[in-house]
């Protein structure tokens, strides 16, 4: 037992050190060494997904004993007991922390459910990345399976590659030989298939381990065999169940029996590193949760399965225990930050780095030269050629940077023509061909269009441009503009024409004085020979030989003066690049491109204000003239346009006339067009000459009195109208009907034959003698913007306004009166507005002086609106009814004009006033009185004749207003109330008080009084007065 223990603590010491060891990836010295990360159970409590689980619905599961005639222990898999692990069998019991003393396992549905072959249940466990497997162990709960397979594969998605096959069937089930074994050279990846494991039991604890590297022959050697470290290596593990282990009494189908087949995994461990390939000591968390390698040795991936970036000047390896086989970085001279592997530059020279992205313009794996066409300058800076693709021999230049250029091409790159040649092509430039008299002896490089003078156009600038003409090497704008006149842009050199040149030498006083001509602010007249029309002069020179005695002469603005045709043009002597004068002559030349006939020279300015003087000499002007010499090409020749002629198209054609004559010879000539009618015009102002009765500017009209089309060309256009004297026409567009226009005053109509509205008459006679039209007289009573207000015949006023009528609008209208001939519309006639209730007959006529409407019998006012005084009811239509009021009842006999009531007196009422009021008594002229009877005491309010009012049973007085002897008024009940019958007694005693036998005392409270009999003459009162006195009481209470 010591020796046993001894053994462990070493084995436990060794397993230490080995484990430090692996730990770091580096050794002491810091040189780089394999290592790698802890062993693991790789399976631990990572969740294992099932096809297959018990419990989903509850069903009853047996245990299986192996004795027949045995009852079978039965219990329940629920999933709805997730915490009760006796109940409860998912697939998380595969992984969890396996304790012997209370064992937790995975379990499936039972046979009864249909759990047997060639149904299979798959257990797959995803480690989430890459493992070097060293085995798989499965606990089985129940009896181990007949046939089951383990499975791995190497990424996410990729196929399932089987590890290993158990079975007690294997060429049966898998096709495989059973026990089968790896020869040395065979394919150490597969997988074989074996029997071991596949008895029936042991019925519960069963174990199956794999061991990935057990039967490989290279396994001795695993660090030079990729293809056994491929075979360890798995991302995910998948158990497949495929047959379950019986006695064979599932053929019965009892349904106890096919409950106790099922399978039962107590444990599912998986022994392994994770892959780092030697180079890593550790596994992470990555930013996304999943596991990876910290990685050394310049390697990166999640298992550490490259090299970094830059790292790459040796092939990837994996580590070993000889040799770290770490990353080396790339030699890039510092000019790249990245590069690749490059196997056949590795092979050559012992380094593989092949730098990418060389900066700075170099190339090479190393980035240790210029790129191709570039060259190094002495600072050793790489620069590009930038040789010209098209004109140099070659893209490289030399270590100056120039290039070798072909025939014709030149610059350090190659990319120009040289002077005098163009279009840089593959074959090199080739030489201008240019007119000298229309070019700058230029042409483009690229085109070999030759750069031509300002006027002159073509590819070798030989021709005018149009518009332009005289190609002239002299000319520094190559070509003569066409003058004409501004009506033509073609013209030639005129033929016939030589040089010829004005001069005249200026002297003062004798011919012999020799001495130049001085001016001091004065004009200079030139001779005659000067003078008239220059225009052959025409973008020529003047000039002439001028200096000044003083340097510090001032010149003017306008030193040389040009004049001619209306128009002037002034310019100061150093114009046109001339020199500023100075005390020796000096020759000024002008060109001259303007017409002109006159022209004089300007000196300077006053003498009193800036001293000094000039002298000219030598004046010359180059004009031609017809005739031999020299010929004189600047002198043009116009194609004129069609309206135009003369040398310059300085002329109008005949049948053409100018359109702005002020203008001169520059105005536009057009046709005279005069439509026929006359065969000429004024050429300035294009006025024609009409005929066939036409007039107007071009006879585009018939004149007055004529009517017709003039514009139709012929000589009987125009017509005489048929209209009186005086009278012109016109012609209806639409039905080319002819109708008078300016007829006589107060005359219409298409012939004028009828009279103007707001006249009369008969102007030619149609309805009997000859009546001229005359104004209608309406006495202003017509709206003097109405149409028709009369008769165009007789003159009768037909649309009197004013509520007027009458032939001539002079009276007023039916229904109206007034005056109608009165000069305020206000004071004409006015309605008469006659009462249609008082008029006779309801007429609306009336008095036209006066207005008064004929009244019915008793009416009165001007319009019979109302009744007389003591009349009613106009409305009647009758007249109006007398009032018949009562003279004592009434007021003052007048009533309401439309019922007829009577105003009475106070208390008195009826139509006439005739009787008193209800409740009313007394009639008389002075009115009737109020009964003002009791309400409560009384029968009604009505009263008798004198006054007194009728009461009710209980009362009396002569309003009703007291109760009755023996009778007391209650408030709580309406009326008079009868006393009790005792007081009879008491009334017979007041009668005989009444009669005589006592006095009445004055009143003591109420409506009572009581009374005393003074017996004997005692004046002291008896039992009677004592009665009455109780009766009051009584009465009160």
């Amino acid at each position: 037992m010591p020796s046993v223990i001894r053994a462990l603590v070493v084995w436990t010491w060794v397993a230490l050190c080995v484990r430090a060891a692996m730990d770091e990836c580096s050794d002491d010295q810091g040189r780089p060494q394999r290592c790698m990360p802890e062993f693991v159970n790789a399976a631990f409590n990572v969740t294992v997904v099932a096809t297959n689980t018990c419990g989903s619905p509850p069903e009853e599961y047996c245990v299986q004993t192996g004795a027949t005639g045995v009852t079978k222990s039965c219990h329940i898999c629920d999933a709805r007991e997730p915490l009760n692990p006796r109940n409860h069998h998912s697939a998380v019991y595969l992984t969890d922390y396996n304790n012997q003393q209370d064992t937790t396992w995975w379990q499936s549905q039972t046979m009864l459910a249909g759990i047997q072959y060639p149904n299979s249940i798959n257990l797959t466990l995803h480690l989430g990345k890459a493992f070097d497997i060293t085995y798989v162990r499965l606990k089985f709960h129940t009896s181990r399976p007949e046939s089951f397979t383990i499975y791995k594969r190497t990424r996410e998605g990729g196929p399932w590659v089987p590890y290993q096959y158990y079975s007690g069937s294997c060429e049966k089930t898998y096709q495989k030989p059973s026990r089968g074994f790896i020869r040395t050279g065979e394919d150490e990846q597969q997988a074989l298939c074996t029997d071991d494991f596949s008895d029936i039991s042991p019925l519960t604890g069963g174990n199956v381990a794999f061991s990935t590297l057990e039967g490989r022959p290279s396994a001795y050697n695993f660090d030079h065999s990729p293809v056994l470290q491929d075979w360890v290596t798995a991302t995910d593990i998948r158990v497949t169940l495929n047959r379950l282990n019986t006695f064979g009494d599932e053929v019965f189908n009892d349904p106890k029996v096919l409950k106790s087949y099922y399978y039962a995994i107590s444990d599912f461990a998986v022994g392994g590193r994770c892959k780092c390939n030697g180079h890593a000591s550790e596994c992470v968390k990555s930013s996304r949760g999943r596991p990876v390698c910290n990685c050394k040795h310049d390697t990166e991936g999640d298992d550490c399965e490259v090299c970094k970036p830059f790292y790459n000047d040796r092939p990837w390896r994996r580590a070993t225990a000889d040799n770290a086989n770490e990353c080396q970085p790339c030699n890039c001279n510092g000019k790249s930050v990245e590069c690749y592997f490059d196997a056949e530059l590795y092979r050559a020279t012992g380094h593989g780095g092949h730098c990418r992205y060389c900066a700075d313009n170099t190339d090479g794996p190393n980035c240790e030269r210029c790129l191709d066409n570039y060259y190094r300058d002495q600072s050793g800076r790489c620069l590009p050629c930038s040789c010209s693709t098209v004109g140099s021999e070659s893209p490289q230049c030399d270590n100056r940077g120039v290039c070798a250029c072909k025939p014709g091409v030149t610059g350090e790159k190659c990319d120009r023509c040289q002077p005098g040649f163009h279009s840089l092509t593959e074959a090199g430039c080739r030489p201008c061909s240019c007119s000298p008299s229309g070019s700058t002896q230029e042409c483009d490089v690229n085109t070999g269009q030759c750069r031509c003078k300002d006027n002159v156009e073509g590819f070798s600038c030989d021709r005018c441009k149009p518009g332009y003409f005289n190609l002239d090497p002299n000319n520094p704008q190559g070509c003569t503009p066409c003058f004409c006149f501004q009506h033509s842009s073609v013209c030639v050199s005129a033929e016939g024409f030589s040089v010829h040149t004005i001069s005249s030498v200026f002297y003062r006083g004798n011919a012999t004085s020799g001495r130049p001509w001085r001016s001091i602010n004065l004009c200079v007249s030139v001779t005659d020979k000067f003078l008239g029309n220059q225009m052959l002069s025409y973008g020529q020179n003047l000039s002439f030989s001028f200096h000044v005695d003083r340097r510090d002469t001032r010149l003017s603005a306008e030193d040389l003066i040009l004049e001619g045709a209306n128009l002037r043009v002034a310019v100061p002597l150093i114009a046109q690049g001339n020199a500023y004068p100075k005390e020796e002559s000096q020759t000024y030349v002008h060109t001259h491109t303007h017409t002109q006939k006159l022209f004089c020279l300007v000196s300077f300015a006053d003498e009193s204000v800036c001293p000094g003087a000039g002298y000219l000499d030598n004046v010359s002007l180059v004009t031609a003239r017809r005739g031999p010499g020299v010929p004189a090409r600047w002198v043009e020749q116009c194609t004129c346009p069609q309206g135009y002629h003369g040398q310059h198209c300085e002329q109008c054609t005949l049948g053409y006339r100018r359109t702005q004559p002020a203008l001169g010879a520059f105005s536009d000539c057009k046709p005279c067009n005069c439509h026929g009618h006359s065969e000429t015009c004024n050429p300035v102002t294009g006025s024609c000459d009409c005929q066939h009765n036409t007039a107007g500017l071009s006879c585009e009209r018939c004149k007055d009195g004529f009517y017709g089309d003039a514009t139709q060309g012929t000589s009987g256009d125009c017509r005489p109208c048929p209209c009186p004297a005086g009278a012109t026409c016109a012609v209806v567009p639409k039905t080319q009907e002819v109708v008078c226009t300016n007829c006589p005053t107060g005359t219409t109509g298409k012939r004028c034959e009828l009279c103007d509205d707001g006249f009369f008459g008969d102007p030619l006679g149609q309805g009997g003698p000859v009546r001229t039209c005359r104004a209608c007289k309406c006495s202003d009573n017509i709206d003097a913007n109405a149409v028709g207000n009369c008769n165009r015949e007789t003159g009768e006023c037909l649309k009197c306004i004013y509520n007027t009528a009458g032939f001539f609008c002079d009276r007023c209208k039916e229904g109206f009166y007034g005056n109608a001939l009165a000069t305020n519309p206000a004071d004409k006639c006015k309605p008469c507005s006659c009462s249609p209730f008082g008029t006779v007959g309801r007429q609306t006529s009336c008095s036209q002086v006066t207005g008064q409407c004929q009244c019915l019998p008793n009416v009165s006012e001007r319009d019979c609106s109302a009744c007389q005084p003591g009349f009613f009811n106009l409305h009647s239509g009758n007249g109006c009814e007398r009032c018949n009021c009562n003279p004592i009842g009434s007021t003052n006999g007048q009533c309401d004009i439309n019922t007829g009531q009577c105003e009475c007196q106070p208390g008195v009422s009826g139509r006439h006033c005739d009787r008193c009021e209800v409740n009313f008594f007394g009639f008389s002229s002075s009115g009737c009185k109020p009964c003002d009877c009791n309400p409560e005491g009384s029968q009604s309010g009505q009263c008798k004749e004198d006054g007194r009012c009728e009461c009710r049973p209980g009362f009396v007085g002569a309003r009703c207003d007291m109760c009755e002897e023996n009778y007391f008024y209650n408030r709580s009940v309406p009326g008079c109330q009868q006393c009790p019958s005792c007081y009879s007694l008491v009334r017979n005693k007041v009668r005989l008080c009444d009669a005589g036998f006592c006095r009445a005392f004055p009143p003591v409270s109420g409506n009572f009084t009581p009374c005393r009999c003074l017996c004997s003459g005692t004046g002291e009162p008896n039992n009677m007065t004592l009665l009455a006195e109780e009766a009051r009481i009584l009465a009160e209470k």
